[in-house]
């Protein structure tokens, strides 16, 4: 295992409640992050050090970028596309009787959106969800069920490998992708992450195949080989890592996402601490290794906006 560790910065300093979902948009030169429990959604622009916030109270728990500019947003309100003015349209709210409830999301090889559904309440978990197919006319599929905690998804650089995260079960999930279909088959674990570690959260995949999984609980980055075994971790001074994307004009930086409002709960590790620093900014550091050439979703179309589309900002 190598223990280097780039140094870090941060970024942005908007005090995230739960940072999350981070997205390289190439054509416009912006990270685009979300907060999940306030409805915000942020763009950082590395070449003027700029941070403006796009999007305030929105349905959105992640986001990524249509081939012509629209955002796609995933949350309570299923998949939405969102264009510069503000203005959202429906893209699917509701599948096979399940009022879709998306917490992640990533564009696949065709262009298509892969996402996890997830029904957790104020008692817990109400129902287990899904990962689903969305194609670029809105048509779904579903590919799997039973998941606990829907969370990181990212794609091997052939296409030919889905790697999935179910949180609460500590687990990433790796699948054959048929590249003709985009449906997927043969499940099987790619990591157990054991319990002296953080929970495995939002995941990506670098150009050379490796998956990078950010621990919430566990303050750091883990990166794996393509067998599963750890090949680095990267310390990060905030103990509820949420997410990571690679970015930037040579997609050499990794950005990191953090939350800053505490999250209690029995699963966390025998080092967390309560009283630690817990998160809030975006982070960035250069460890070395490039990130795949971000793709854009197809979807071609949406229907009318929803009831609740946020004030502007």
């Amino acid at each position: 295992m190598t223990n280097s560790q780039p140094s870090l910065e941060i970024v942005a300093d908007e005090k995230n409640r739960c940072g999350e979902s981070p997205c390289w948009d190439a054509v416009a030169g912006r990270l685009l992050w979300v907060d999940n429990v306030s409805g915000d959604l942020f763009a950082h622009v590395p070449a003027t050090r700029s941070t403006r916030q796009i999007a305030v109270g929105i349905p959105v728990n992640a986001v990524a970028v249509n081939h012509d500019g629209r955002l796609v947003i995933a949350g309570a309100s299923g998949i939405l596309l969102r264009d510069e003015s503000g203005r959202m349209e429906s893209v699917i709210a509701e599948h096979d009787g399940e009022q879709l409830v998306f917490n992640d999301i990533t564009v696949g090889p065709t262009s298509s959106i892969y996402g996890g559904t997830f029904h957790w309440g104020a008692n817990g978990l109400e129902r287990h969800g899904r990962l689903l197919l969305i194609r670029g006319d809105g048509t779904a599929t579903v590919l799997d069920d039973g998941i606990t905690l829907s969370n990181g998804l990212g794609f091997s650089p052939d296409g030919r490998t889905l790697y999935f995260t179910d949180t609460m079960e500590r687990t990433i999930y790796r699948y054959d992708v048929d590249v003709a279909t985009g449906l997927v088959h043969d499940r099987r674990v790619f990591v157990s992450v054991p319990v002296t570690e953080g929970l495995p959260d939002g995941l990506a995949v670098d150009a050379e195949g490796f998956v990078w999984s950010a621990q919430w609980y566990g303050g750091e980055v883990v990166r794996y080989d393509p067998d599963g075994r750890v090949e680095r971790r990267l310390a990060v001074p905030a103990q509820q890592v949420s997410s990571i994307a690679f970015g930037g004009g040579a997609l050499a930086d990794l950005y990191i996402t953090t939350a800053g409002e505490y999250w209690p709960s029995d699963m966390q590790p025998p080092a967390f601490d309560p009283a630690g620093a817990m998160g809030g900014p975006l982070y960035r550091c250069r460890p070395g290794m490039l990130g795949q050439v971000p793709r854009r979703a197809a979807f071609t179309t949406g229907s009318s906006p929803p009831a609740s589309a946020g004030r502007p900002v």
